[in-house]
């Protein structure tokens, strides 16, 4: 287990901030792999979290930030010094001014849920998504044509020195699953995020989350731990592009499950016969498959250890080249 420095140990005792030693990643994190972490602080409020990074980096001590973890790889082999969690931050509030207000640690799907019940519209297609506020704001999580670029009025990031800055929803420069956060152009992390609250009609949104709610359940992997897309953007014609015969398997499997699909009709989505094909055509190599049947793009831990799902990761890389980029971000030890 990495050393801990005993000056970061007499700030939390001294200040009762909550963390805790030696901990299994494979038990923790959303896709149950990981080595072990030398520590987690979990502050119990805002100024706990302010103290906490403010101090982290005037002892330079290497740390990262994490909430649900559901877009975070962590490497079997290699064993993590510091992280903060942000999961006890979970204050959710509507102000009379029409605006919602949620700390870092409010999970995706209670936002949305909040929305509902409070009657606003432009959270529908976010219920279903995993992951934390924190990090919905970084990657500028979306779905079903709602993303958080969409509603997000302004974010109050923590600052390196502990300090808070402000920045306003144009001032994220928000792309397609991505911000100024995500490209390491701003320090900032985000505490608390505000959402543009627009009346809608309940029964309209509650319709829309169902319906949205079911087609995640058919087209995601929800048995084994996973962690989602692993590439942004349209991963199936990326890999069909590259192969004549996958190009035209993959145009009738678009026809007859979606086009030509029965209305109201939700069964599971299965690519198994299409991920076999692409899997020969483009001659992809592993010992335990270590993608979903429903999507090549979406990794699960059947447990074969992460070393399988980086060295797939990389076959994929070298087959689409640049055309999209990765979504989930492979922790490298520190």
């Amino acid at each position: 287990m990495p050393e801990i420095n005993p000056e970061l140990l007499k700030f939390l005792e001294d200040g009762g901030i909550p963390h805790e030693l030696g901990v299994s990643l494979a038990n923790y994190s959303w896709f149950k792999s990981g080595g072990t972490l030398g520590i987690i602080i979990n502050p119990n409020s805002i100024d706990q979290l302010q103290s906490v990074i403010r101090e982290l980096n005037r002892m330079r001590t290497p740390f990262k930030v994490i909430g649900e973890t559901s877009n975070l790889l962590f490497l079997d082999d290699s064993d993590y010094s510091c992280m903060v969690t942000t999961k006890a931050l979970k204050s959710l509030s509507l102000s009379d001014d029409n605006l919602i207000t949620a700390e870092t640690g409010v999970a995706l799907p209670d936002l949305s849920r909040f929305a509902l019940i409070k009657g606003v519209f432009g959270f529908a297609g976010l219920e279903g998504i995993p992951g934390t506020i924190g990090g919905a704001v970084f990657m500028n999580a979306a779905a079903y044509n709602y993303s958080i670029a969409n509603v997000l009025h302004s974010a109050d990031l923590i600052m390196p020195d502990g300090s808070m800055q402000t920045l306003s929803g144009d001032g994220m420069k928000f792309r397609y699953r991505d911000s100024i956060l995500k490209r390491n152009e701003h320090p900032g992390i985000v505490a608390t995020a505000r959402f543009h609250a627009r009346p809608g009609d309940r029964d309209a949104i509650y319709g829309e989350m169902e319906t949205f709610h079911a087609q995640r359940h058919k087209g995601l992997e929800y048995m084994y731990p996973n962690l989602g897309s692993i590439f942004v953007g349209h991963f199936y014609r990326s890999l069909a592009d590259k192969d004549l015969v996958l190009k035209i398997a993959s145009a009738a499997f678009y026809f007859f499950n979606y086009r030509c699909r029965i209305p109201g009709r939700e069964t599971p989505i299965n690519r198994k016969w299409l991920n076999d094909l692409a899997v020969k055509r483009l001659k992809i190599k592993f010992d335990v498959q270590p993608f979903s049947d429903k999507s090549m793009n979406i990794l699960t831990n059947r447990g074969q250890g992460t070393s399988c799902h980086i060295d797939y990761i990389h076959q994929l890389q070298f087959i689409i080249g640049k055309d999209i980029p990765i979504e989930n971000e492979i922790v490298k030890p520190f």
